[in-house]
């Protein structure tokens, strides 16, 4: 999948203290220091693979990610377009307290619905996302580029590849971002 042009984003900065607070999240600073790697403003491109109906369509979007006031959850946002529909929703990543590598995200969708995932990273610093009949693992390739595999669970219990993500950070977290009436280049 080729790269999209930029020329159609325009980026309004805002100032913003440290992304993280010295372990504020937890008590132990590793799993902080592993969300941090996600802080930032990224150009989304998607592309469903599989035998599907809709294998082979592209989308792309913004994802945007950001401590939340007092560094104890991490905000994501998503504005991408997919099937020709804009979708948007706001997620929280919120430690477990029993727990030094793992945290629920709950994702509100703009249509109303909301999701619950569990997310944690592995001994290989990739971020695995376990929603039950979906899941993903998402490889930091840079620190300004990740990728991200998610599949479904299938009707014999196995799983099968869905959608294939590419990100590519475009500036750091806390900026607005505003495009053309679309997702396209």
């Amino acid at each position: 999948m080729a790269p999209l042009a930029h020329d159609d984003l325009s980026v309004s900065l805002v100032r913003a203290g440290p992304p993280c607070c010295g372990g504020a999240m937890t008590g132990d600073s590793t799993l902080q220091d592993q969300l941090d790697r996600l802080v930032g403003t990224w150009r989304t491109e998607g592309i469903i693979v599989g035998g599907s109906e809709h294998g082979g369509h592209k989308w792309a979007g913004w994802d945007v990610y950001e401590w939340f006031p007092g560094a104890r959850q991490m905000v994501h946002r998503v504005d991408v377009e997919i099937f020709g529909a804009r979708k948007e929703a706001m997620e929280f990543f919120t430690p477990r307290e029993a727990s030094m590598d793992t945290f629920d995200q709950t994702s509100f969708d703009a249509d109303g619905t909301v999701e619950h995932a569990v997310g944690s990273f592995d001994e290989h610093g990739r971020y695995l996302n376990d929603a039950g009949d979906a899941r993903a693992i998402l490889t930091f390739d840079a620190p300004d580029s990740m990728r991200a595999v998610w599949e479904t669970r299938q009707p014999g219990g196995g799983w099968a590849e869905w959608m294939q993500v590419r990100f590519t950070r475009v500036a750091g977290s806390h900026i607005e971002v505003r495009t053309k009436d679309d997702h396209t280049a």
